[in-house]
């Protein structure tokens, strides 16, 4: 649907609850659920605002991840080109957990303030520069040890404080739906990453190399564990072990992450053809 042009139409109506659905339909299909359409926007969203005084009430910060999710995984295809979503969730969480790649901190930010608002960003200047810190941010990634990410921005706490976020079970926005897991991210609330239990299966998927195709399938009963959030939740201090050091992990877990992972993004091949002026500029 063209957002712009519903938005319009709306006040051709001058329906006061038409123009409130419409200008919700169009803020949260350009900020939330961006897709790669441009000006154009998902019908799913206007489900959502059919009872617009119930909007508050929505979980959007859930939906928001669940659909975040699927994009990064069909951009992680390898005939993806770009990713979409909610992007401004993506870089916030960047800032927050890996200090190299921050812009400025705000001089005057209050607690009551957006936290992605404690960042001033800046546009990248010319196509050559975007390239060239590319180049420098996969070096940079590459090279990191566990002292180099801030494990906990959010203080040691995150569990008791952010009690849903221990939820364990699929997260859904309309017709898309993850699965989401808080123990395989354990040192984020404070304790030893352990090896991660087996994934959630989805009842069908399809991950080709084409981007286009991608497709995940979840039985509708998965909701009931969001609607028994309580009874779905991990009690970490049962199961795991409190960090002494914030990068701390079990015994193995390198080994397994190593086997499942990779560990390097940039090809040895390809780093020795990376002219010698830009290997010097790989430091912020």
């Amino acid at each position: 649907m063209h957002g712009e042009g519903a938005l319009f139409r709306a006040g051709e109506l001058q329906i006061k609850e038409v123009e409130v659905q419409c200008y919700l339909f169009l803020l949260l299909g350009s900020t939330l659920f961006v897709d790669k359409s441009r000006d154009r926007i998902r019908p799913a969203v206007n489900l959502y605002l059919k009872k617009y005084h119930d909007v508050a009430g929505y979980a959007w910060g859930v939906g928001t991840l669940a659909y975040l999710y699927r994009q990064l995984g069909v951009a992680s295809r390898a005939g993806g080109k770009g990713v979409c979503g909610y992007l401004t969730l993506l870089q916030a969480w960047i800032y927050e957990y890996f200090p190299d790649f921050r812009p400025n901190r705000v001089q005057q930010h209050s607690p009551a303030d957006p936290r992605a608002s404690l960042w001033v960003c800046s546009r990248l200047k010319g196509r050559d520069d975007a390239k060239e810190r590319l180049v420098r941010y996969r070096s940079i990634l590459d090279g990191m040890s566990a002292d180099d990410v801030t494990w906990t921005p959010y203080g040691g706490h995150a569990g008791v404080e952010v009690m849903r976020s221990l939820y364990n079970g699929v997260i859904r926005f309309a017709d898309v739906a993850e699965g989401y897991d808080p123990s395989r991210c354990l040192r984020q609330y404070g304790y030893r990453q352990a090896i991660p239990r087996p994934m959630m299966i989805p009842d069908d998927h399809f991950r080709p190399a084409s981007a286009k195709d991608y497709n995940v399938t979840w039985f509708p009963g998965y909701d009931q564990f969001w609607t028994m959030w309580e009874s779905n939740r991990w009690a970490f201090d049962a199961f795991f072990t409190p960090c002494e050091r914030p990068s701390d992990v079990d015994e193995g877990f390198m080994d397994w992450y190593r086997a499942h992972s990779h560990p390097l993004i940039t090809s040895p091949s390809v780093t020795r053809q990376i002219p010698r002026e830009l290997v010097s500029c790989f430091t912020l």
